[in-house]
């Protein structure tokens, strides 16, 4: 619309003008037309100024010029000064009548009435429009002329001349006042929309403020377009007040998860972000001790309408330094925890079995040492669990190793549990499974494995574990039929101290720590650990190690940097 009034400059401005300036600005041209006859005249035939029509003619010009400015067309009925062209007509008439034949061309001047009126609102406009062309076409008939075919021809053709543009003008502006129309309702449209589009804009501003997260949003080639309150606070802490809210400034004082390592920019999320990377839980540290706080970092592209040109990116910053804090001082109560529980335990194992290897010991004693010394053993197994998981480190001695024999072993030491309740394993792995593992760390997680399908199965039901090779994989799978997990406990099985709903709802016991330290031992082999589960129709996880050794594992976003020990003597 701006665009529109810009090319129209004179329009818009001449609807501004008040009443009686337009009127008079519309009667100006045929009274100008008129100076023009009349200095003709006076300079090519000077005797036309002694005719008394011709001098009414001019003077009533005048006289209606003046009441075009005189009269306030505001105060009379709307549309009062229609009324002009129409004496047009009659002027213009008045005017052929006082020349006569010879300048019967003046008849042209039909056209500013016609066009006047056709532009009106007048009902009867295009019939005025006929009737006074014809007017001033029979006038010279009047003075008594002989009809001839010059006078029949102008008689019939400027009337009808007049009667067309009169029409063409009238579809003309009726077909701009309905453009003018649309354009109005386009502009109001637009009006709406961009107010409805300031107020989103302003709610979006109010949510992105309000959340305790900081927010940094990209465009297509990178630029920052959106950075919330959080974020340059963030920024304030990295480097000062006038720090970059992206926190890219080489100046910001911005550590990697040690804390220590000074993070250079090409490495820092938001630029990564930038160069199309996808981030998960990075680890900064922003500022200086003892007002440093840690932020993870998490970054996504924003898909466009082309999957394979993303619009831009979102990158994240959350404060985790409490929770970091939290977890650092659980680890350590675990650990404090763990070394003096094992002490004694330690001592209690060594007496159990020295009672135990003593010859005289009744049956009975000797059934009710075992008891003590095999929980004494289990106790001693989840105290390890403990120390492991809050240490967040596993020594691992990778050597070709069987399987197949690992598995052996660890479903002959749960068969007396199975037994127990009931439960059948169906050890399917008859045949050799060579791969690079630590034969005792891998019976650590089938034992966990075993363990929980028995622990979570019904009595009857079978634990089936199956092994094979696969594009240089070793895979076993340890499957159960018994209570199974929904999605939401399957994505957490694998967190510290969890344990699935239904688990708690029976009552049975456990640390929550088995199957992280099991994934922990997996992944220092190079491997993987996977889960599928259906509430009510079992569990199974499978493993996958590689059947060669692993490189060492570069540290991703937010993990520790883990180094194996390959050394024989280990």
């Amino acid at each position: 619309m701006p665009q529109q009034a810009a090319q129209l400059p004179f329009a818009a401005s001449f609807h501004n003008l008040g009443l009686r300036t337009r009127v008079v600005l519309c009667q100006l041209p045929l009274f100008s037309c008129m100076l023009v006859v009349a200095a003709v005249f006076a300079l090519a035939e000077p005797a036309m100024f002694g005719k008394p029509w011709f001098q009414l003619c001019l003077l009533l010009h005048g006289v209606l010029l003046a009441a075009c400015a005189i009269v306030p067309w505001e105060r009379l009925p709307v549309r009062s000064f229609q009324i002009v062209p129409v004496l047009d007509f009659a002027l213009i008439a008045l005017l052929m009548h006082a020349v006569g034949q010879a300048y019967s061309g003046l008849a042209l001047l039909l056209v500013f009435p016609v066009i006047w009126l056709s532009v009106s609102v007048l009902k009867s406009r295009i019939l005025i429009s006929f009737a006074g062309s014809l007017l001033a076409a029979v006038m010279p008939l009047l003075e008594g002329w002989a009809l001839d075919a010059g006078h029949l021809l102008r008689l019939v053709l400027l009337p009808a001349v007049m009667l067309a543009i009169s029409i063409s003008v009238h579809i003309v502006a009726n077909s701009m006042d309905s453009q003018r129309d649309q354009i109005a309702a386009k502009e109001a449209e637009v009006r709406r929309l961009l107010a409805a589009s300031r107020e989103r804009e302003q709610l979006l501003h109010a949510v992105v403020d309000s959340i305790d997260v900081g927010l940094v949003a990209l465009d297509a080639d990178g630029r920052v377009t959106l950075a919330n309150r959080q974020q340059e606070a963030f920024a304030v802490r990295a480097g000062g007040k006038e720090a970059a809210p992206d926190l890219q400034q080489e100046r910001q004082r911005i550590y990697d998860g040690d804390g220590v390592t000074f993070l250079p920019p090409a490495d820092r999320p938001v630029r990564r972000a930038a160069a199309k990377q996808e981030v998960a839980g990075q680890l900064l540290w922003l500022g200086e001790e003892p007002q440093q706080i840690a932020v993870s970092a998490t970054a996504r592209k924003i898909d466009g309408q082309d999957e394979d040109c993303p619009s831009g990116s979102v990158v994240l910053f959350k404060d985790v330094t409490d929770q970091l804090a939290e977890l650092a001082a659980k680890d350590d109560f675990m650990s404090g925890i763990s070394h003096e529980l094992r002490t004694p335990l330690t001592s209690i194992l060594a007496y159990l079995d020295l009672a135990l290897e003593h010859p005289d010991l009744p049956a009975d004693v000797t059934a009710q040492l075992e008891v003590a010394d095999r929980n004494a053993e289990r106790l001693l197994t989840l105290i390890s669990d403990f120390l492991s998981a809050s240490a967040g480190t596993l020594e691992i001695r990778l050597e070709p190793a069987d399987l197949a024999a690992v598995v052996h072993a660890s479903v002959q030491s749960a068969a007396a549990t199975a037994a127990a309740k009931d439960i059948a394993l169906d050890n399917q792995v008859d045949h050799e499974l060579v791969s690079a593992a630590d034969p005792a760390r891998m019976g650590q997680v089938l034992d966990n494995l075993l363990s929980n399908a028995i622990k979570y199965s019904p009595a009857g039901s079978t634990v089936t574990i199956r092994g094979w090779q696969h594009a240089g994989h070793s895979i076993l799978e340890v499957a159960d039929t018994g209570y199974g997990m929904d999605d939401a406990d399957r994505l957490r099985v694998f967190d510290r101290f969890f344990r699935s709903s239904s688990a708690r709802r029976s009552g049975i016991h456990g640390t929550g720590l088995g199957l992280v330290v099991a994934k922990e031992i997996i992944e220092r082999h190079g491997g993987t650990i996977d889960v599928s589960s259906a509430l009510g129709e079992g569990t199974t996880f499978t493993v996958t190690l590689p059947a060669a050794a692993p490189q060492p594992r570069a540290a991703n976003d937010g993990d520790a940097r883990v180094q194996v020990d390959r050394s024989p003597s280990a």
